[in-house]
């Protein structure tokens, strides 16, 4: 037996058809979503997700694959608990994304920003210059 889930974004983009069915022979349930529901169901499912996770390791993030954020608003604050740093972050397909950074992580952070800051600014020196 096998389920199967579609989901049929509307032409307006205003709501998407979610459609559940266990097999061919069984009746479908076809649920309409709004942007609010969506964004509600992919909270439930992460904290299901993360809750069946529990705690397994961390995978390694080196070879994952993913879909960088290029358009988003953000906001950093300091985090009580770990002394840390919260980067957060509008996704597209998440919504509101939070990411604790401990002192030490905030220090691996800055230093990669800045070693990426230097490389791009020889690289703009470096076209400038006259061959």
């Amino acid at each position: 037996m096998s389920s199967k889930i579609d989901l049929t974004l509307s032409e307006d983009h205003k709501l998407a058809q979610m459609t559940l069915s266990a097999d061919e022979t069984e009746a479908k349930a076809e649920i309409p979503l709004t942007l609010e529901q969506v964004t509600q169901l992919i909270a439930v499912l992460g904290r299901v997700r993360e809750t069946m996770v529990g705690d397994q390791d961390v995978p390694p993030i080196e070879g994952a694959r993913f879909n960088p954020v290029t358009r988003t608003r953000w906001a950093l604050q300091p985090e009580a608990l770990t002394e840390g740093s919260v980067l957060a972050f509008q996704h597209p397909a998440f919504g509101p994304v939070g990411l604790v950074l401990t002192p030490q992580d905030a220090e691996k952070l800055m230093h990669g920003l800045h070693l990426h800051q230097e490389m791009r600014t020889h690289q703009q020196a470096s076209r400038g210059k006259p061959n």
